[in-house]
């Protein structure tokens, strides 16, 4: 049985364009008719199950987890999984004569509609930080989620020419780098990469700052510590590269909402 998951449901989009719909559906059976033609673009991810895509301008593929499908406006298309069967995706219905630009000038591919991105579980991320939430009718909101929706289109466009693994495993030698050296300037060396250039690659793929990034890895094994070991704190500071327990216990308090006295004893209380 088809079930729908709603993320978005805009009233409004910015005067250039944004996000009207954007719904998780499980168990869908995608397009029934072959004849559906829709005022608006239309992208796909395809989560689970496998099927087809095809349209009026004779582009006909196979759809596997870990594609999109961006689908034009006044494009008759059909797309879903063989009749009986089933597939889940995420799909966002966007608008506005931005993106009517991106596709005049050839910014969007209309002959190349499906786009193998893989990698589901950054992809996901991806586009749900691209979907954000309800813009509420509010005008800095609904400009920055039409700035987030062309941000998306461009990843997506450019990760059909560039070879996404490479970037994951950046990703992951980054995220090490982050744990393993004493500060952001000092993981961008390590990379040798400039500072400038490593945080906006890093917060492009995670969402947030590095330096951001990197305290909340070291609140989790901080902890990790606190709820394992009857640690004294000056020393769990030391072994956290804090110059001292003040300052440890400051950047805990403020991660974490309890001082890390008041955590341990929580943790050991159950």
């Amino acid at each position: 049985m088809e079930e729908s998951t709603f993320f978005v449901q805009n009233m409004t989009v910015s005067p250039i364009g944004g996000i009207r719909i954007a719904c998780f559906v499980k168990n869908g059976a995608g397009v029934l008719t072959s004849r559906r033609v829709l005022p608006h673009f239309t992208l796909v991810y395809v989560i689970g199950g496998k099927g087809d895509y095809r349209d009026e301008n004779g582009f006909r593929s196979e759809v596997h987890p870990g594609d999109a499908i961006i689908v034009m406006p006044g494009v008759e298309h059909w797309y879903g999984p063989p009749q009986g069967q089933t597939w889940d995706e995420l799909y966002l219905v966007f608008e506005g004569p931005v993106f009517d630009l991106w596709r005049e000038r050839g910014c969007i591919d209309v002959t190349q509609p499906v786009i193998s991105l893989r990698q589901p579980e950054y992809w996901l991320d991806r586009i749900k930080r691209a979907i954000g939430e309800s813009n509420d009718g509010d005008a800095v909101k609904m400009m920055a989620e039409a700035m987030r929706m062309q941000e998306l289109l461009s990843d997506i466009q450019n990760a059909s020419r560039t070879n996404i693994e490479t970037e994951l495993r950046w990703f992951e030698e980054a995220k090490l780098a982050l744990m393993q050296q004493q500060n952001v300037q000092a993981a961008a060396d390590s990379l040798s990469m400039a500072y400038e250039v490593f945080r906006k690659k890093f917060r492009k793929m995670a969402g947030i700052p590095p330096g951001k990034y990197r305290t909340g890895l070291i609140m989790e094994r901080a902890c990790e510590i606190l709820a394992g070991s009857t640690t004294p704190l000056k020393h769990v500071a030391v072994e956290l590269g804090f110059c001292d327990e003040y300052h440890f216990s400051k950047q805990f308090s403020k991660t974490v909402g309890w001082s890390p006295s008041e955590y341990r004893a929580r943790i050991v209380a159950k």
